[in-house]
């Protein structure tokens, strides 16, 4: 198993770089339209950057799909913990969806390894098939 530390690093500053380059507009159109495009782009955003950086890589999926979704986390607690603290995002986001918000990058993440591994098992068992 191969971990890609360079990719999962990568992967984690682009996905947070394109979660705050589409939601923060949107936090300042609408409030509540902001408050339910965050689980939801850090769901989609989550898979398709995890998709993007790992689409090549064919061990370690889970590993490095989980590696990235934690990285992005912890950036985004920097974040937070550098602007206006884990008290004033969970002020803005309440608890529940705070957690269920930074669960859903994790889980887009996770999803996208699951769909990676299910194309490198249906591509390799594909090819034993052939008759040469």
């Amino acid at each position: 198993m191969t971990i890609y530390w360079g990719r999962a690093i990568a992967g984690a500053l682009l996905l947070e770089l394109v979660l705050f380059a589409v939601l923060v507009p949107i936090s300042s159109v609408n409030r509540s339209l902001f408050l339910v495009a965050v689980p939801v782009g850090t769901l989609v955003f989550g898979y398709l950057v995890t998709f993007g950086v790992f689409r090549k890589a064919r061990s370690g999926l889970w590993v490095n799909a989980a590696l990235l979704g934690f990285v992005a986390t912890a950036i985004y607690f920097g974040i937070v913990i550098a602007s206006t603290g884990m008290a004033g995002a969970i002020a803005t986001y309440g608890l529940a969806l705070f957690v269920f918000a930074n669960a859903m990058r994790l889980a887009g993440c996770l999803i996208a390894a699951f769909r990676l591994q299910r194309g490198t098992i249906a591509s390799t068992s594909t090819v034993r098939n052939q008759r040469v």
